[in-house]
């Protein structure tokens, strides 16, 4: 299981980074990501610095996630 989650979400040239070290915190993303992509639109919600970041979800959308787990 991954300890630590990097999500990229955007274009390669002008994308947001978002770090998970609370794998609950990450879980709660994912479920809204896989959601989203499986029904082809959707919003994904992110906490951020005590703000709510919504993303609209389509297939234009480039969402992109690392996974480190520890050694």
């Amino acid at each position: 299981m991954a300890t630590d989650v990097t999500l990229y979400i955007g274009p390669a040239t002008a994308y947001k980074k978002f770090r998970f070290v609370d794998m609950s915190a990450w879980e709660a993303v994912r479920s809204q990501i896989i959601s989203a992509m499986n029904a082809g639109k959707g919003t994904i919600e992110i906490a951020w610095k005590g703000d709510t970041i919504v993303y609209v979800y389509s297939p234009h959308l480039m969402v992109t996630w690392v996974e480190k787990t520890a050694e």
